[in-house]
This record gives structure tokens, C-alpha cells and sequence, in this order.
């Protein structure tokens, strides 16, 4: 748990150990497509196309998070963001991936080294999705050091991470983020699972000027993550 403004921790266990991140790892790739579009290096309004290997390992029939991107299709920056943050789209993730760096393999490179140089010094990147690999790594200090970058860095980027739900082919996701609708002042920003990895939170909320953000990983249940995470932030802002 720490403080947005001065990145200063109010609570701490296990922060440093490098644990399975799942999803929640997608803010380096959010990051690395903020960055780039802040250098004017992207635009919202560019396409990438939806490759075979995007449509088939991160699509429908993959059994993950997936935004139902078609094969083939192309699909303007502004909404493979709304994908991989309000849905967690892994077949968003791979496409930007591929678009940016030529593949996911060489985008992962990118994004463990920028995670290195921006402190997060304990993240391993293998893919941009955080699908399961054993090598892929983060620990939520990592986690909280990033949430806190985009926060400050990209205020006119953040707000994607509080739009409620988003409907693409058809289909309408909500947001998964618990603390989106029911925490006072709550508006980011991601949720992670795997069977390896357990439940994960990223959760940001602000009150009467103060931002806190917390990381919570390896919870057992989706009612374990969000009485936690409430719980947290509730001790924060009350202690503190």
C-alpha cells in the first residue's frame, strides 16, 4: 500500500518476492503504448491487424480473457487499449505487440528492460499478456512502482482504466475490477488471475486529495480479493 503523491509505503509484506503476476502484469504493456503514443511514435486512431497467432492463442477458443477480436480484422489503437484494460484482452495485447515490436518475444525484451529502468527491478517479462510461463515475473512492490507511473505520468491516459464496461464484436464485458463500482473514490485499475497465480488486485482510489494505491497477489477466491483489498484501503486512508 503506498502513497500516489510521494510514493511513500504505509504497508508492506512480501514485497520483493518475484511471484506470477498474471494480468495485472499488462500495465508494462499499457506503458509501453503510452509512451509511445505521448513521443508521438503512435496514434490512437492507427490500426494493427489481427494476425493468425493474436486471433488463435488469445481469441475465443484460447479459453482466456479475450476481447473476440476477428482474424484479419484491424482494429484502431483507442480500442485494443479499452480491450486489454476494461476486458483484459489477451488477443489485444499480442496484436499491439506484434505491431510495435515485429513480435512478442522482442516487445517482452522491450518491456522488462523500460520495467528495469523504471525501477521495477524485480519484473521478467516472457509475453505481454501474462499468460503462464515460469520465467515471467513480477513482485507487487513492481506493481505499485508502475501503477504510480502511469498515474502520474498519464492522466489523460488513466481514465481508460475506470470505464466501466466495453462492447466489441458484439459482445459486452464488464470491467472486472471490484472496486470500481462499490469503493468510494475507486478508479483503476487491474484485476490478474491464473490457477498458479491466484486472485490479484491493483486498486487506486482518491479522497479529499490523497491517492493510495495497492497490490495484492495469491488470494484464493474473487470475494477474498475484494474484502482485502477494500480492507486495505480503508486502513490506509483511516491510519493515515
Amino acid at each position: 500500500l503506498i502513497d500516489a503523491r510521494t510514493g511513500r509505503v504505509l504497508y508492506e509484506k512480501d514485497a520483493d518476492t518475484p511471484i506470477p503476476p498474471a494480468s495485472m502484469s499488462k500495465l508494462m504493456t499499457m506503458i509501453m503504448v503510452f509512451e509511445a503514443l505521448k513521443a508521438g511514435k503512435l496514434k490512437l486512431d492507427q490500426t494493427f491487424t489481427v494476425n493468425q497467432d493474436a486471433w488463435k492463442r488469445g481469441g475465443a477458443s484460447s479459453g482466456g480473457s479475450t476481447m473476440y477480436a476477428e482474424l484479419n480484422s484491424d482494429i484502431a489503437l483507442d480500442d485494443l487499449i479499452k480491450g486489454v484494460i476494461v476486458q483484459s484482452a489477451n488477443d489485444a495485447c499480442i496484436v499491439i505487440a506484434d505491431g510495435m515490436a515485429g513480435s512478442e518475444q522482442a516487445f517482452a525484451e522491450q518491456m522488462t528492460k523500460r520495467a528495469h529502468e523504471l525501477g521495477a527491478t524485480n519484473a521478467t517479462f516472457r509475453n505481454a499478456t501474462g499468460l503462464p510461463d515460469p520465467d515471467h515475473k513480477m513482485s507487487v512492490r513492481d506493481l505499485a512502482i508502475l501503477a504510480r507511473y502511469i498515474i502520474n505520468s498519464f492522466p489523460e491516459y488513466y481514465k481508460y482504466y475506470s470505464i466501466p464496461e466495453f462492447t466489441w464484436n458484439n459482445i459486452r464485458q464488464e470491467n472486472r475490477n471490484p472496486l470500481l463500482k462499490e469503493y468510494p473514490g475507486a478508479d483503476g485499475m487491474k484485476t490478474g488471475y491464473t490457477k498458479e497465480a491466484g486472485y490479484g488486485l491493483i486498486g487506486s482510489a482518491a479522497r479529499d486529495g490523497r491517492r493510495l494505491i495497492m497490490v495484492i497477489a495469491g488470494l484464493k477466491s474473487i470475494n477474498d480479493r475484494k474484502q482485502e483489498a477494500q480492507g486495505l484501503l480503508d486502513w490506509g486512508f483511516k491510519q493515515f
